[in-house]
Order: structure tokens, then sequence, then C-alpha cells
């Protein structure tokens, strides 16, 4: 008999789950919040349970499960019809869940989203047809926050919201989507200005670099030029130098008039003529030279 009683005094709540013990007998729920396991509760108690996993609830057209609620049907700020496909998930507060509990029992999903519902549907009327198009991200940011806040509020807390399907009236849509297309094709030809207008100024660019590199080889030709004349020329004048201080020197060992000596040069001149051969200073005859 004890076993068995103390049997039918144990139950079990599973790993993705928590547990509130109700008392059966005087309809009343406990404080305590148990999370996976075997308990003993008495024989007169058992578990209800809550998810401890995320849990999403769905807006849209998809079949139950995937779906929890019809599509959202609103209107924009400026009147048109709206539809919205919206997907949000939360977790439950483990420590509020007898306040959650008194509050819901355990329907607390429906409160969820009814409560989701009007929030979403607030904050979508707040926006014009063209922002959901040109600022998406901040009507999803501002139904995540208000979402968020309603939650809270009710022992929730909001996980993540996804913006799933904007559906605005067909002639609606089509004239956006060619507001677009016209908005596109003009930032493309003020890129295109932007590219040909680089291109110009990349060739202005080469164009002044190839004339300093024109210059500076103008001007080291010129420096070129100037050194190597320069240089020739001193190479000119010490040789003249040389051979003044050779003549000086000849003319003083051979004791030369000064016709002797110019005499002397012309020979020397003429000597130095390439593959030159001559004879001088024979009887009756004059200087021949005869070049190879």
């Amino acid at each position: 008999m004890i076993v068995v009683l103390g049997s039918l005094s144990l139950d079990y709540v599973e790993q993705n789950e928590y547990g509130l013990v109700y008392n059966w007998i005087t309809k009343t729920i406990g404080k305590r919040v148990y999370h996976g396991g075997t308990h003993p509760i008495g024989f007169w108690n058992k578990f209800v349970v809550f998810p401890a996993t995320v849990q999403s609830i769905e807006f849209s057209n998809r079949r139950w499960p995937l779906a929890n609620s019809p599509t959202l049907q609103t209107r924009t700020k400026e009147g048109l019809a709206l539809h919205l496909s919206i997907s949000f998930q939360y977790t439950l507060d483990p420590e509020r869940l007898p306040q959650l509990y008194a509050l819901t029992n355990v329907a607390y999903e429906a409160l969820f989203a009814r409560i989701a519902r009007d929030q979403l549907m607030e904050a979508g009327a707040e926006y014009e047809g063209p922002q959901y198009w040109l600022h998406r991200h901040e009507v999803g940011a501002l139904m995540n926050t208000r979402v968020g806040q309603a939650l809270q509020k009710t022992c929730a807390t909001l996980w993540g919201l996804q913006l799933l399907v904007i559906d605005l009236p067909d002639r609606y849509e089509q004239a956006i989507t060619l507001t677009q297309v016209q908005q596109q094709i003009i930032k493309t030809r003020r890129n295109e200005q932007y590219a040909a207008s680089i291109r110009a100024d990349t060739d202005v660019l080469k164009a002044d670099f190839d004339r300093q590199i024109l210059v500076v080889q103008a001007s080291a030709q010129a420096n070129y030029t100037v050194a190597t004349k320069l240089a020739q020329a001193s190479a000119v004048g010490r040789k003249i130098a040389a051979e003044a201080e050779a003549l000086k020197y000849v003319t003083a060992k051979l004791h030369l008039s000064p016709e002797g000596a110019v005499q002397y040069q012309q020979l020397n001149a003429l000597g130095n003529l390439p593959n030159a051969t001559f004879l001088a200073n024979l009887p009756q005859a004059r200087a021949m030279v005869r070049t190879g």
C-alpha cells in the first residue's frame, strides 16, 4: 500500500518543460517552478507544464501548424489596403509562470497572439506605402519594440520577429516598382558620369606626369650636353697647354729660331696625320706629303 501511494505521489517534467504543482482537490496552483526530472508532489497533485524552449507564432496564409493565425489586414497611413505576414518567437519567464497561469490558465498563446496582433496592426498603420519599400528595416524594428514591450507585461520575452511578406495593392506596387526602376536608372547614369569624370581626371594627371617626364628628360639631356662640352673644352685647353709646354721645351733644347719652331710644329702636325709619310729637307725639293 505504501509503495502504491509512493508511486502515485511522483510526477515528472520533461527536460524542455517547466512545471507547476496543481492540487486537483483544492483547485489551487503552487508557486514553485520545477524544471526537468521526477519529483515527489503527493498523489493529490499533478504537474501543469509549460514549454521551456522558444515558441513561434505566425500570421500568414500558410496552413496550421505552420501558421497560427491568418495574415494581418490593416491600412497604411495614407489609407491603402495592407496585408502583412509576420512571424515572431517568444520564451516564457519561468519566475512568473504562476502569475501567467493565474492570468490565462494554459491558454497563454491565444493571449500572446491577440496582443501581438494589436501591436503589429497599430505599428503598421504608422507608415506610408513607400516606406515599406524604402525603410523596411525601420518598420520591422518598430514592430519588434512594440511586441516585445507588450509581451514583457504578460510574463514572456520576445526572442525575434520577422517581417515576412508585405502586400500592397497591385497597381500601387507596380507604380512603386517603376519608380524604383527609374531611380536605379538615374543612379546608374550618375555613376557612369562619375566614372567618366574620374577617367578624365586620370587622363589629365597622366598628361601632366608625361609633361613632367619630358621636362626632366630635356633638362637631363641639356645638363649632359653642357657637361660634355665643358669637359671637351677643358681637355682641348689642357692639350694646347701641354703642347705649348712641349714646344717651349723643344725650342730651348734644340735652340730653334722662331721660324724653326714654326716648321717643327708643321712637321709634327703632318706626322700626326693617319698613315702619313713625307720627305723633307731634300736638296732642290720641297716637302712632299702623302697620306694613305
